[in-house]
């Protein structure tokens, strides 16, 4: 008999696991409006950042897991925390690898949202992603549509700095950092091709993961032996034994 996958959707490890990012996804975003308010920060210029709407993303996936079963799921469900999951692990290595300063990559002298943000939640997700299998195939030609919303916040991010107030959220977006609009085509190329084979990464370990669970779970057939022909026959039979059984006196 083959042994089930444990890291199912209601295994306990799996459940406290999920609650733990939650919380610490909450914290930190709390801290995070604490800040806010404290320093003046306008709200526009704070959840317009990529990080910030990929964390508020996790606090809602978070609670959709924890909270509706998964037969209640609608069958989109698992693109979109495919999806999410994206969004989050490749915000912690656009930061690592593009925005953080080279004493901050692997320093803990950062403040905890910073740290919570863009290090613990993004590999927590995707840790979460590796070993809890989906409950339906994710079929990678279909993921591609997961890249709508980067592309579309790259567009929007670009008319409100362009049209309206000049703020940009990050320095590969601000073509004033790079010489012209003409100068963002290889710093945010490279955001944008980072984005696409993060993306088809992740929903190939999604297919993988459950192709192999469904082979771990799959119940083996148990062979029943046939009864054989003679044993058939001798067998009395409910019409033909007694033709009147059931008939009324």
């Amino acid at each position: 008999m083959r042994r089930r996958w444990p890291f199912t959707d209601r295994a306990v490890p799996v459940v406290a696991w999920r609650l733990l990012i939650l919380l610490t996804a909450v914290f930190a975003e709390v801290w995070n409006i604490a800040n806010m308010l404290r320093s003046g920060e306008p709200p526009t210029e704070h959840f317009a950042y990529f990080t910030v709407q990929a964390n508020l993303m996790v606090i809602a996936l978070m609670a959709w897991l924890l909270l509706v079963p998964e037969r209640r799921r609608p069958r989109w469900f698992d693109h979109v925390r495919g999806a999410i999951t994206a969004y989050i692990v490749l915000t912690g290595l656009v930061y690592a690898v593009l925005l953080a300063k080279p004493d901050e990559v692997w320093a803990w002298s950062i403040e905890f949202t910073n740290a919570a943000q863009h290090r613990f939640i993004p590999w927590m997700v995707g840790l979460d992603w590796l070993l809890v299998p989906t409950a339906g195939r994710i079929r990678v030609a279909r993921a591609v549509w997961w890249m709508s919303y980067p592309v579309a916040y790259l567009v929007a991010a670009w008319l409100r700095g362009g049209l309206v107030d000049g703020w940009f959220p990050y320095p590969f977006l601000d073509p004033g950092e790079h010489g012209g609009w003409a100068g963002l085509v290889w710093p945010t190329g490279q955001v944008l091709i980072a984005f696409v084979v993060g993306i088809l990464v992740v929903a190939a370990i999604g297919a993988l993961r459950h192709r192999e669970s469904a082979e771990r779970s799959a119940p083996v057939p148990v062979q029943r032996p046939a009864r054989d022909a003679a044993s058939l026959d001798s067998s009395p039979s409910s019409t033909s034994s007694r033709p009147y059984a059931n008939s009324s006196p």
